[in-house]
């Protein structure tokens, strides 16, 4: 059990450095192909590989633009529900970064 624990702490923290976040020594071609991997995987799934990596690993939904909102980017199907009936929003809308927003009907 221990061993999938840190199996898991691995892929997470292996997907935030495929990311495309830009690090000492790490060429910048590495960096676009990463960039280039993150736009076919989020038009595909709606997800960044780190953030599919995450999900995988966790067996939850990882998001990382749910931290602007103050929530864990990593939730289960359950807790995104209870988070989004807490918003107590009438019509709920989300934005590019697929952060979810209270949206007033005009």
């Amino acid at each position: 059990m221990a061993n999938m624990n840190q199996l898991r702490i691995f892929i997470v923290v292996l997907s935030v450095f495929l990311n495309g976040c830009t690090f000492i020594g790490l060429p910048w071609q590495f960096s676009a192909a990463s960039t280039v991997g993150d736009l076919v995987s989020a038009e595909a799934t709606g997800k960044t590989l780190s953030e599919n990596g995450a999900s995988l690993a966790l067996n939850r939904d990882c998001k990382w633009g749910r931290a602007a909102l103050g929530w864990p980017p990593c939730l289960t199907k359950e807790e995104l529900v209870d988070k989004l009936i807490e918003m107590d929003c009438k019509t709920y809308s989300w934005n590019f970064l697929n952060i979810p927003y209270c949206r007033e009907i005009k």
